[in-house]
């Protein structure tokens, strides 16, 4: 009689101890990304075309990338119930990507906690950003003016991977 109320005690112990591990790794500290410098980067580059290329890495991740202003373009990822808006400053050697908002991803911000899917977008973006270099040669088109950009047209869209179900 004592073994089965000890182990019945055990085994309340270890589900609330999964429970917690299992609550606790979903969330983390909100991910940023402070100058971050592009690899690569030459000091002759044009924004123009920097920013032509930042737009295409989001796109390659599914992001809908909306040029705000020279330098600033907003990012928003949504999927599913759940949608991120981050911020992207840059020059043309350094950027950085900030929390704007969020939907469904429990953000907290007197934690500064969100979900660690976002996290991960995050570093995901990151790292295609920081790989825009080389950059078209000057004159070969990619002076003209950034358009906003909305991924959810198709039409001379190169193909994107897809995320995987671990973010």
């Amino acid at each position: 009689m004592f073994y089965t109320f000890f182990r019945q005690k055990w085994s309340v112990l270890l589900s609330l101890a999964l429970v917690l591990i299992t609550a606790g790794g979903c969330r983390s500290t909100v991910a940023e990304v402070k100058d971050e410098p592009f690899f690569g980067a030459t000091k002759n580059a044009d924004l123009n075309q920097v920013t032509q290329k930042i737009i295409e890495a989001g796109q390659r991740r599914r992001v809908n990338m909306q040029v705000i202003a020279p330098g600033h373009i907003e990012a928003t990822y949504a999927k599913r119930n759940v949608k991120a808006v981050m911020d992207i400053k840059y020059n043309t050697e350094r950027f950085s990507i900030t929390y704007k908002d969020s939907y469904g991803l429990g953000y907290d911000a007197a934690d500064n906690t969100i979900s660690s899917h976002y996290n991960s977008w995050v570093k995901n973006l990151k790292a295609d950003i920081s790989r825009i270099y080389p950059l078209p040669l000057s004159g070969s088109g990619g002076t003209t003016s950034p358009k906003t950009h909305d991924t959810t047209k198709t039409e001379l869209m190169p193909p994107k991977p897809e995320l995987s179900d671990s973010i």
